[in-house]
């Protein structure tokens, strides 16, 4: 499993965490059973504080993300394939508000804005 904090990012570490946790179960490369890195080895990996690491851990275990066997470790949940179909949409819809929002600051109209990702959609499918 492959996590970077980038500390210039203005997130909190933990959410950085628990965003790429998320991220990596969306797009396939955690799956249920999959176990996490113990708390400890996660943060001397990462150089964080392991209180860090264990709320995002905690956050996970709420939203039912990943299980913790007491003395077992802490594993990617049964129940993530429904999970995995939620993110992978809050994940697109994360990147189309960013290009929105990043589009209308260059002062493109509602209608410029439709034009791009309608060329783009048609640019990627004759791509094909």
């Amino acid at each position: 499993m492959y996590i970077k904090i980038d500390s210039n990012s203005g997130v909190a570490p933990y959410m950085q965490i628990i965003k790429q946790v998320k991220y990596l179960v969306a797009c396939g490369a955690l799956k249920a059973g999959d176990q996490l890195p113990p708390i400890r080895d996660l943060a001397m990996q990462l150089r964080i504080n392991p209180n860090t690491v264990a709320r995002a851990y905690r956050e996970l275990r709420y939203e039912k993300i990943i299980t913790s066997k007491w003395g077992g470790g802490t594993f990617i949940s049964d129940d993530v394939k429904q999970i995995a179909e939620s993110e992978k949409k809050k994940i697109v819809d994360e990147i189309f508000d960013q290009a929105i929002h990043q589009a209308t600051i260059l002062g493109f109209t509602e209608e410029e804005i439709i034009q791009f990702f309608t060329n783009q959609l048609k640019t990627r499918r004759n791509k094909k």
